[in-house]
């Protein structure tokens, strides 16, 4: 007992002997190898054990580079700070701010339960009413946020469902009671009473067998509304670049990577939806097929035959729910017409077949995060209440009276409220989530100064000798792997920047790997760690790990297909991604022609040779 209450307290302490242990395993490192490729791996391998352990919080690791980058002459304290504040993180906190409005009047509740009350009561269309706004909420919102939301209202679906099913139950054995009543005195009057008791003692199984398969249904049940609630969300961040920190993530890395080479970045949010919405609705309803079949067997294949349950009950206690938020507040409306209108802004700023409305300003000005912004301030200003105007009747005063009346309506109300105030943005704010990313960019910007992304690249060439689709299949399947156990933006920030430099030494897109890697890093079906959305519906008490993973595996096996079949196909034409843009070319060109860093390319557009090396023309 003492030494397993000393080893419990040895565990307890982890965070200060792993905070040690770590930088002294590492450290011969940067002492037999003193050039910038060894500090920087001395680095990455303490923040990535860092991340991946979550020793300390995910947003405390994510400030480490503002200390170990200058202590190491990496760069500068200055260029080290910069990194955390770009475009695409203003990107991100403006639509973050947007989602506080929406949580705050609980617009996205009345979503939801709008949803359910318009779908049929049976389980399976009760299944999609909680997936759909699950589903699209988490485009616009936090996927944890989303979540944590629905599971109150799934868990109540679910306790109607076994109100329902108790019912039935209750309601059977009356029903069949009375006909076997009939049943046995027939049969008494002719084979005698031991038939008789033979009959009672059959039904008793047969309505204890009815019971026993009630319950084991509902729990079914159960885990396949936790579970989709959760993979709900995971597939919804896809489909916007905002929907999850991996996308605006590998926003921002490309931003940096275009960059350097003087080349403009073709990633905006408008035409990533060309990527992520097919995507997320083929699987999201891949996800409802399969969790059916999950839930029901091969039963749910015979959908004419309809369950004999009634669940008229769970309708009646949605609609219950939804008259419970009352008419639509003027807070909701207003909140809601500033997210549609801050979708329509991002969707036509440069929607590509068009002139977008950023034609009107100065070439390169203006972004994505300029009118995310803008809304997030007009949610500051804005009231949250109509103002009172009582303007009497004209005809019984004079004009003047009518004026000076209408001018005292105009006057803001005593009890003015804004739709948004700082102390509830200040409590809902996902500020680590910030922090992450803008460690990210830093991470990822020491590794490029220092040379690191392209040791690590140069040691992957070896995958030059398979066919381009092939590797960017292994290295989504990597990703998609080493996901379910760390934090998805961690992994985004520690693979994305390798493939991309990776892409270039082989001649290839970089989009080609980094799109496929950073989709597939929001792919995490199989571990209640993988995300916080599966950690929340985890701790429901429902599921079991081997749930998850039996659930999980085959979805994250045909998202991670339909995600290297998109690129091959629709997703191509929209970056140009089987051509190498002309600035990354020459650059390439010009270096290979001095002798530093010779790349074997096997773009589909290769047509030039130089020095032996195949580069693209």
């Amino acid at each position: 007992m003492k030494f397993k209450s000393w080893m419990q307290k040895f565990w307890n302490s982890h965070t200060l002997w792993i905070s040690f242990l770590v930088p002294l395993l590492a450290c011969p490192l940067p002492i037999m190898y003193s050039d910038p490729v060894a500090k920087c791996g001395f680095c990455v391998i303490i923040i990535g054990v860092f991340w991946v352990t979550e020793i300390i919080p995910l947003a405390m690791t994510s400030l480490l580079p503002v200390v170990l980058f200058p202590v190491f002459g990496l760069m500068t304290a200055k260029k080290v700070c910069m990194a955390y504040v770009q475009d695409t993180l203003m990107l991100f906190l403006g639509s973050l701010i947007v989602a506080v409005a929406v949580e705050k009047w609980n617009l996205h509740k009345r979503l939801a339960l709008r949803t359910l009350t318009l779908v049929g009561p049976q389980p399976k269309w009760l299944l999609l009413g909680v997936m759909l706004p699950t589903w699209f909420l988490s485009m616009w919102m936090s996927n944890t946020a989303t979540t944590a939301m629905m599971m109150p209202i799934v868990t109540a679906i679910l306790l109607q469902i076994r109100e329902c099913q108790n019912l039935n139950d209750h309601e059977e054995p009356l029903l069949n009671g009375t006909i076997d009543a009939m049943s046995v005195t027939v049969v008494a009057s002719v084979d005698g009473p031991g038939e008789k008791e033979a009959l009672q003692i059959d039904d008793q199984r047969s309505t204890s067998s009815s019971r026993a398969e009630r319950e084991k249904q509902f729990l079914a049940f159960a885990k396949t509304f936790s579970l989709s609630t959760a993979f709900s969300a995971n597939i919804g961040g896809v489909a916007t670049l905002t929907g999850t920190p991996p996308n605006v993530i590998f926003k921002g890395l490309t931003d940096v990577l275009y960059k350097k080479y003087d080349a403009k970045n073709p990633v905006d949010f408008a035409n990533w939806l060309g990527i992520g919405v097919p995507l997320a609705v083929i699987l999201i309803l891949f996800l409802w097929l399969w969790m059916q079949l999950y839930s029901e067997g091969l039963r749910c294949l015979k959908f004419w035959k309809k369950d004999e349950t009634s669940y008229e009950k769970v309708r009646l206690s949605l609609r219950e729910e939804y008259k419970k938020l009352g008419p639509m507040t003027f807070a909701e409306i207003l909140v809601g017409i500033l997210f549609v209108v801050l979708a329509l802004l991002w969707v036509t700023r440069k929607p590509g077949f068009i002139r977008g409305w950023d034609s009107f300003f100065l070439p390169g000005y203006v972004g994505d995060s300029t009118p995310a912004v803008m809304i997030a301030v007009l949610l500051f200003i804005l009231p949250s209440r109509t103002l009172p105007l009582q303007l009497t009747n004209s005809s019984k005063k004079n004009n003047l009276l009518c004026i000076l009346s209408a001018a005292e309506a105009l006057q803001p109300p005593v009890n003015y409220e804004p739709l948004l105030d700082w102390a509830t943005v200040n409590k809902r704010m996902a500020w680590g989530v910030l922090l992450l990313m803008g460690g990210g960019f830093a991470l990822a910007e020491g590794c490029e100064e220092s040379g690191l992304s392209e040791w690590v690249s140069t040691h992957l060439e070896g995958l030059s000798s398979l066919p381009t689709w092939v590797t960017c299949f292994l290295l989504t399947l990597l990703v998609a792997v080493t996901t379910e156990f760390t934090s998805n933006a961690a992994c985004t920030t520690l693979f994305v920047p390798i493939v991309g430099d990776l892409a270039l030494r082989l001649g290839v897109n970089p989009l080609y790997f980094m799109i496929p890697c950073t989709i597939s890093a929001s792919l995490a079906f199989l571990l209640p760690v993988a995300t916080p959305s599966n950690a929340i519906v985890f701790a429901t008490g429902y599921l079991k790990v081997k749930d998850m993973v039996i659930t999980g595996l085959p979805i994250n096996i045909f998202a991670l297909i339909l995600l290297n079949i998109a690129c091959n196909s629709w997703v191509a034409p929209i970056y140009d991604l089987f051509e190498l843009p002309p600035e990354f070319s020459i650059a390439m060109r010009n270096r290979t022609s001095h002798g530093l860093s010779p790349l074997n390319h096997s773009a589909p557009s290769l047509n030039f040779t130089t020095n032996g090396y195949n580069v693209v023309s």
